[in-house]
């Protein structure tokens, strides 16, 4: 009996000491394993963070990046602070029609007072551009024969005549004054007109491009007047209103520079700008 008991706890204690193996075994296994893990995880780590550490140079190069931001062009706004240089440009341009404002009429002959007679231009009239006026209540004959021809009622006492006339006096011409004991020669002082612009005239002689400007103008007169409107060089001769029921009630014509303009018998032509 003995020697079974004996046998048999041989026999447990074997089977105790292999199972304590078989866990040593079985423990060694799991911490290989778990060491494994481990190392993994490890290796893991560092491979990720060399990829943390290219993001975060790659975020850098950007920070770089930014530098072309701040550019230097920025002075270019400085250099268009020469574009001021126009405003410069712009104030001569505006200079220039300043500078280039209509010459000062050249006033010309001498201011005199005539009554009824025979006179001569150059010696009792110094020879130059007038305006011919009357007194009041006086109405009479004025001629002029010479290189400009004049043959006008001045003064309105009669309601025929015209209260002025635009003569231009030469040396040699031959003026006859009749009816009247005062006639006022006044040189003209007007300024020149030379743009195509209203303007109004009477009897006498007018210069395009002193008196008026270039351009094309429809001429009218008052209601109840009649008169001569002539042109020369454009071909143009016409009675200008319709008191007798001759004339026409306007004309259009195109005025040229030199063009010179003969009224008689009118006291008011309007001028008006006409489009082509």
């Amino acid at each position: 009996m003995v020697g079974r008991r004996g046998q048999a706890d041989s026999s447990t204690e074997e089977v105790a000491t292999s199972k304590r193996r078989l866990w040593v075994v079985r423990h060694k296994i799991f911490s290989l394993a778990a060491s494994a893990v481990l190392v993994i995880i490890i290796i893991a780590s560092i491979t990720s963070s060399p990829g943390t550490s290219v993001k975060t140079s790659s975020s850098a190069t950007p920070t770089t990046a930014s530098a072309p931001i701040s550019p230097t062009t920025t002075p270019k706004p400085t250099a268009a602070t020469t574009a001021v240089t126009p405003t410069t440009s712009t104030t001569s341009t505006t200079v220039a029609p300043t500078t280039t404002t209509v010459p000062a009429r050249v006033v010309t002959g001498k201011a005199v007072t005539l009554g009824a007679g025979q006179f001569a231009g150059g010696t009792d009239v110094t020879p130059g551009l007038y305006d011919v006026t009357t007194t009041s209540g006086q109405s009479g004959n004025f001629i002029v024969e010479g290189p400009d021809t004049y043959d006008e009622i001045l003064g309105t006492s009669a309601s025929l005549g015209v209260p002025k006339v635009r003569a231009r006096i030469s040396k040699g011409d031959s003026i006859q004054i009749s009816g009247m004991s005062n006639v006022i020669f006044t040189p003209v002082t007007a300024p020149l007109v030379t743009t195509h612009t209203p303007v109004t005239l009477y009897a006498g002689t007018w210069t395009v491009g002193q008196d008026i400007g270039a351009g094309r103008y429809v001429a009218t007169t008052t209601a109840g007047s009649s008169g001569n409107f002539i042109i020369v060089n454009e071909f143009v001769d016409e009675i200008l209103g319709q008191a007798d029921g001759l004339g026409v009630p306007s004309i259009t014509v195109n005025l040229h520079k030199g063009d010179v303009i003969d009224i008689s018998s009118l006291s008011t032509v309007t001028m008006t700008p006409a489009g082509p």
